[in-house]
């Protein structure tokens, strides 16, 4: 049977109201419950353009409303006077008188006036309402699943908004950070991400812009990693010869412990992280060795400091850093498909990480970025981005001592263990 819905003379009418009344009058009203609507209506209050005082006094009457109202032939009808809720608002009546007004236009309630103004409910023995008038929240229950459907297409579009305001901030302090390696070109990267921002209103547009941006920024900065790929074959002599290494370190736990004692040092902190950094005295006259070191290409350079790594050491000596990645160091190309989530992981930049490439070649710079990862897991260093830099300059300079710190690291490792 269709419930008539009747609206006082004295109000205004509108055609919101007069749809508001259309679905209060329905018959085919699908079940909720009041916990489920009150949610959903909540979400929905910026769709529906509900908000301050608005959507407190709507808190109020669902809170009201009695939760088996909301299922079957019930009818959710709220009877509070306009004082009543100026009161709990502590608002004036004709503002609460607006915000009733507001709710039943925005078409989640309906307005069911009795002859004399007044808001009352009768229930029958069953608890039904037998008579009742006040605000009647049936249109809601009517357009549950349209009001469902567009808060999930509202916060499908409010997560997209988000995503692009945070690509365009990444973007833009990765193109920043790239402006300050590559200053030749800082002053056109600048000046064409500003022009994208400042021309582009929408976030996503200009998340897709600066991306575009980015991509050529990264085109540019690993134009001397191509070329070093393309005229040196460093990198290729190491994988062939460290690949057969891991059987060498996994079988070295046969030799005697006292051999491996005057190997590695002792782990106090301190001398695992200084394992690298005590330089030999400078000789007289070194400036000869010196030139000849900035002669040394990529290659030779990871070369010498490979030349006793192998990937079982970093296997035992970076197991935090394997498991903070996902990815277990069986082969050299376990390390260098690492290299980017580590590399995320130190606060590294793009154009840092490129930079180290080519200057220490690919694996070389891979099993430095693990190793600083590990230390910077186990509390060692407190900027590990610096150290990462650090370690390419002593590595280019001869003085990198890398298979120490990773058999102080390894030795660490095997200690907490045992114990």
């Amino acid at each position: 049977m269709t419930e008539a819905t009747a609206i006082a003379p004295f109000r205004r009418v509108t055609p919101a109201i007069l749809r508001s009344a259309r679905l209060a009058m329905a018959n085919d009203i699908p079940d909720t419950s009041k916990s489920e609507i009150s949610l959903l209506l909540k979400k929905a209050a910026p769709i529906l353009g509900i908000d301050g005082t608005t959507y407190h006094v709507m808190d109020i009457l669902l809170g009201l409303s009695r939760a088996d109202d909301w299922k079957g032939a019930g009818r959710p009808i709220v009877a509070i006077s306009n004082a009543k809720l100026a009161e709990y608002t502590r608002r004036s009546e004709r503002t609460v008188t607006r915000c009733l007004r507001r709710i039943v236009e925005a078409g989640i309630a309906a307005y069911r006036d009795s002859p004399t103004g007044r808001r009352f409910v009768y229930r029958d023995n069953g608890g039904m309402v037998a008579s009742g008038f006040g605000l009647d929240f049936t249109p809601a229950r009517v357009r549950l699943e349209e009001i469902r459907e567009s808060v999930e297409n509202y916060q499908r579009e409010l997560k997209a908004s988000k995503d692009a305001r945070r690509a365009v901030t990444t973007l833009s302090r990765a193109i920043i950070d790239a402006c300050e390696e590559s200053p030749e070109k800082a002053d056109i990267w600048r000046s064409a991400a500003q022009a994208i921002i400042d021309g582009v209103a929408g976030r996503a547009e200009q998340a897709s812009g600066l991306k575009s941006l980015y991509a050529e920024v990264l085109e540019y900065a690993e134009q001397p990693f191509q070329e070093h790929e393309m005229s040196c074959a460093g990198d290729i002599s190491v994988t062939s010869i460290t690949d057969t290494i891991p059987k060498i370190f996994s079988d070295s736990n046969e030799r005697t412990r006292s051999i491996e004692r005057d190997i590695i040092p002792p782990d106090d902190g301190s001398a695992v992280e200084m394992a690298y950094e005590n330089k030999p005295e400078a000789a007289a006259g070194d400036m000869q060795c010196r030139l000849r070191q900035a002669e040394k290409t990529a290659g030779d350079i990871q070369g010498a400091v490979l030349a006793a790594v192998s990937v079982g050491l970093l296997q035992v000596g970076c197991r935090a850093a394997q498991e903070c990645v996902g990815v277990e160091f069986n082969r050299w190309s376990d390390v260098v498909g690492a290299a980017k989530v580590m590399r995320h992981m130190i606060g590294l930049s793009e154009a840092a990480w490129v930079e180290g490439v080519g200057r220490v070649g690919r694996y070389a710079a891979s099993a430095i970025l693990a190793t600083v990862l590990e230390k910077s897991l186990r509390d060692l260093i407190a900027k590990p981005g610096g150290y990462f830099r650090a370690m390419v300059d002593r590595a280019v300079d001869g003085s990198l001592h890398l298979s120490k710190s990773l058999y102080g690291l390894a030795e660490s490792k095997m200690n907490t263990r045992d114990r």
